[in-house]
């Protein structure tokens, strides 16, 4: 018990005003960027409209003139920027923090939540580009150093990655796609009283694999799942933890513009 609270207290005390105000002013951002985006995105969907073009009006459609949206392999469809958008479910694997004498701890997670947002650009049919900005929260099921016993502890995580993807149209409006990204990822954990642990950044390195149906010339809706690695964290000073693996199983809506 001795040995417990004093771990725990290490953590709390390492907690800083300055750098919970930046993380939380920082997700606070990305939140209400990624909200703006898709209400702009929305927006100037509608206003372009959903008409479809001639044959050869279109780089990436194969649509014929006059046919119903996703009659024949019509994915890519419009043009080459896209704005995407998707969200759902995260699994959080095990990981291990370790102090500066010799003392390890388990950490486990809950379900948590995924949301990301995504600006690409399409260079030919099936190759494409982009830069994602997300927000992942697990809730920490049960961690000694961190405190669980006593206090709801979250763990955040802020993945800025370039990926390439790779998109096979399959006919019928649908396509496949697969694509891996690298990049930098901001985490801290974050208790139910307001204080969080120092900011940290580490090595980001994720995969991706989907599948997307077009709606129209402009809409394709889908499913997809991520996995994101990163190297060793320092969760504060005197702890660092294992690097971590988040699988997650998400709905993904993409318009191009």
């Amino acid at each position: 018990m001795k040995v417990e609270t004093q771990l725990s207290d290490k953590v709390i005390n390492t907690t800083k005003t300055l750098n919970r105000d930046l993380m939380n002013a920082t997700k606070n951002k990305i939140l209400a960027g990624v909200a703006t985006s898709a209400l702009a995105s929305f927006v100037s969907c509608l206003q372009a409209g959903p008409s479809l073009p001639a044959c050869n009006d279109a780089p990436y459609s194969s649509t014929l003139v006059g046919a119903a949206p996703g009659r024949y392999a019509t994915t890519p469809l419009g043009g080459k920027v896209y704005l995407g958008f998707d969200a759902g479910a995260v699994f959080q694997q095990d990981i291990t923090i370790t102090d500066d004498v010799g003392d390890s701890d388990q950490v486990t997670f809950g379900t948590g939540a995924r949301l990301d947002c995504e600006l690409g650009y399409n260079f030919t049919k099936n190759w494409a580009a982009e830069l994602e900005v997300g927000l992942i929260i697990s809730p920490v099921r049960h961690s000694v150093f961190l405190g669980t016993d006593f206090m709801d502890v979250d763990y955040s995580e802020l993945p800025v990655m370039v990926n390439v993807i790779f998109t096979q149209p399959l006919g019928q409006g649908f396509s496949a796609y697969v694509g891996g990204g690298m990049g930098a990822v901001f985490s801290e954990y974050s208790d139910e009283f307001g204080d969080s642990t120092p900011s940290d950044t580490a090595f980001g390195f994720q995969g991706m694999a989907g599948i997307k149906y077009a709606i129209n010339e402009r809409w394709e809706i889908g499913v997809a799942y991520k996995f994101l690695g990163t190297t060793k964290h320092d969760v504060a000073p005197g702890f660092d933890s294992d690097g971590t693996m988040t699988h997650s199983v998400l709905l993904a809506l993409t318009c191009k513009f």
